[in-house]
């Protein structure tokens, strides 16, 4: 009896579970492939190719760029001269497999190590004149639209050399320097200082633009030397004893003028007399005459060159003056009736933390 009332007791509490019986698949995404990349070669061995003509497409270099070839970004290899496709091994790379281009069907690659590449100068003498003419003028859309900008810029530069030109001959005529030169002398003298001047204009030192300018006479000769025979190294020797004559009479100075030739003790006495001048100067208003002392103590002629005479000028002709200068900062009782002589400034005070209005005078501006 204790049995059957104890499992009829357990029956009447288990509950009824159901569960699924079927699995759920996945959705397929895959579905669209992309459509492939035409990988491989695109011309083959002995093939012709033009310059940029795809000689392989490939993913990785499974193939290396070789004579006259190049490689893109995606490992393209394509040709950069025109002639045919070899595939070769080079010997001092044995695994790596390269193709290149030869510019002579009968030529193999590679070239022996020793060996001259073979160059393509593309290049023929055309014998018609109106045809050479022609191919003389061609010039491209960007160039075409360039020519009247081109035009203007030397125009302007061969005046300005005429100018040059122009200025050494009236300095030189003076008879300040006491040249005694022939005609010709005198024509190597002027072509070496209009190249001093304009080596100069463009940033170089006064003894550079000197050296560069024998220099490039000397190479000028060296060039006609088969033409000139014997007379070569008397033409040479006549030149540097010019050039040492010249430049030991004249200078340039940083403006482009002529100049009698100071030694370094006598420039170093001059710069030290402008510079104890200058300091008179300093840390002042300065009027319309104190300015332009100041310029033309700086510009003495033969004394500073372009960059000592940019930091003078920085110093002593600064654009706007300091507040710290005495008198160049007035201040404004009214800020919404000031003063009309007086140029109104709002600056931010530092130790009382406000924005305070003042006044400053014209002669504070250059």
């Amino acid at each position: 009896m204790f049995g059957r009332s104890c499992v009829g007791n357990v029956s009447q509490q288990i509950t009824a579970i159901r569960t699924a019986t079927k699995r759920v698949s996945g959705s397929k995404t895959n579905k669209n492939d992309s459509a492939g990349r035409r990988l491989g070669p695109k011309a083959y061995e002995g093939h012709f190719v033009k310059p940029g003509e795809i000689i392989m497409r490939q993913r990785g270099t499974k193939i290396h760029p070789g004579e006259n070839t190049g490689i893109g970004t995606d490992h393209t290899i394509y040709a950069k001269e025109p002639g045919y496709v070899r595939f070769y091994y080079d010997p001092f790379h044995p695994l790596r497999k390269y193709v290149g281009v030869a510019l002579k069907k009968e030529l193999s690659l590679p070239t022996p190590h020793f060996q001259p590449r073979v160059r393509r100068f593309g290049y023929e003498q055309l014998q018609d004149p109106a045809e050479a003419a022609q191919e003389e003028a061609h010039m491209s859309k960007k160039e075409f639209d360039a020519q009247p900008f081109l035009q203007q810029l030397k125009k302007q530069k061969e005046q300005h050399r005429e100018a040059i030109i122009a200025n050494i001959k009236s300095d030189l005529g003076s008879g300040q320097y006491g040249f005694q030169f022939n005609d010709a002398q005198l024509e190597l003298v002027e072509s070496r200082l209009v190249e001093i001047i304009l080596l100069m204009e463009v940033g170089t030192p006064l003894e550079d633009a000197k050296i560069q300018a024998t220099f490039n006479h000397l190479y000028k000769l060296k060039l006609q030397k088969a033409t000139l025979g014997e007379s070569y190294d008397e033409q040479v020797a006549a030149y540097r004893e010019l050039a040492t004559e010249v430049d030991s009479k004249v200078d340039v100075d940083a403006q482009g003028r002529l100049c009698p030739h100071l030694s370094p003790e006598a420039k170093q006495t001059k710069q030290d007399e402008i510079r104890t001048e200058l300091s008179k100067y300093a840390r002042k208003l300065l009027t319309k005459e104190d300015r332009e002392t100041i310029e033309k103590l700086i510009t003495s002629a033969g004394v500073f060159d372009r960059t000592q005479q940019q930091r003078l000028t920085t110093t002593y002709l600064p654009d706007v003056l300091p507040y710290d200068v005495e008198g160049s900062v007035v201040p404004i009782e009214d800020p919404e009736n000031p003063p009309k002589d007086l140029v109104v400034q709002q600056v931010y005070d530092e130790k009382n933390r406000v924005v305070k209005t003042i006044g400053r005078p014209k002669d504070v501006f250059a």
